[in-house]
């Protein structure tokens, strides 16, 4: 799986991208969970499931421009969220970690 690295503010994150279909439908499946600092992308997508996780993720919805459309906290392993119309892209993170992010603000992609 590639890794990209994504800029917040002050703060870089190192980010799994699910760029085929295996990768994308794996997902975070079969993992135990993700270091602080490490997010998973998956592009052309603005809605995620956690059936069958073993751990409670962050998720930040991205429109086409990088700006940040919702975030959810604390997503249960067995729950489904949607992130609007306007999501094109989805960050994943293990619950905890994750910095405030504002709504409207920027994400930028090395």
């Amino acid at each position: 799986m590639k890794t990209i690295q994504i800029n917040y503010g002050d703060s870089q994150w190192q980010c799994l991208v699910a760029e085929n279909a295996r990768e994308r439908t794996r997902g975070l499946l079969q993992r135990p969970g993700l270091p602080a600092g490490e997010l998973m992308l998956i592009p052309r997508c603005n809605m995620i499931h956690t059936f069958g996780m073993q751990f409670t993720i962050d998720v930040i919805y991205i429109d086409g421009r990088g700006c940040i459309r919702k975030l959810v906290r604390n997503l249960a392993p067995g729950q489904m969220s949607w992130g609007g119309w306007a999501a094109r892209q989805t960050l994943e993170a293990q619950s905890g970690w994750l910095p405030d992010v504002p709504v409207g603000s920027q994400i930028e992609f090395c």
